[in-house]
């Protein structure tokens, strides 16, 4: 799952993952994102935005670690900036690769294979 206030950005996520054949569900903020995982309990990676409106990437990891059928799932942040503060305050979200915008298929790919190998 791909969850980013830019369209664009989905869009490029998307077609990084398509192209690998996974199949790949989007959240335009943290809120939305919310709701659709609700209803797709099957998601097996979660790359998100740090900076959004509505819900926020930190506060939707916070939110993410609330619902237990949910919390299980791996997650990615994605920004622009370097706050490595931000980094260290968070660690307890299980947030498992931090990327910098803009994201580079091969380093998203390596960076599921590490997370997602059985």
């Amino acid at each position: 799952m791909i969850i980013d206030d830019a369209q664009p950005t989905r869009a490029k996520v998307r077609m990084f993952l398509e192209e690998e054949g996974h199949e790949v569900y989007e959240g335009r903020d943290g809120e939305d994102g919310l709701s659709v995982l609700r209803n797709n309990k099957d998601v097996s990676l979660i790359v998100c935005d740090v900076n959004m409106p509505v819900m926020d990437g930190i506060t939707f990891a916070f939110a993410l670690r609330e619902e237990d059928e949910l919390k299980h799932i791996p997650l990615i942040m994605c920004t622009t900036e370097t706050v490595e503060s931000v980094r260290e305050d968070v660690k307890s979200l299980g947030i498992r690769a931090w990327m910098t915008k803009p994201l580079s298929k091969k380093i998203l790919l390596l960076a599921m294979q590490k997370i997602l190998k059985p």
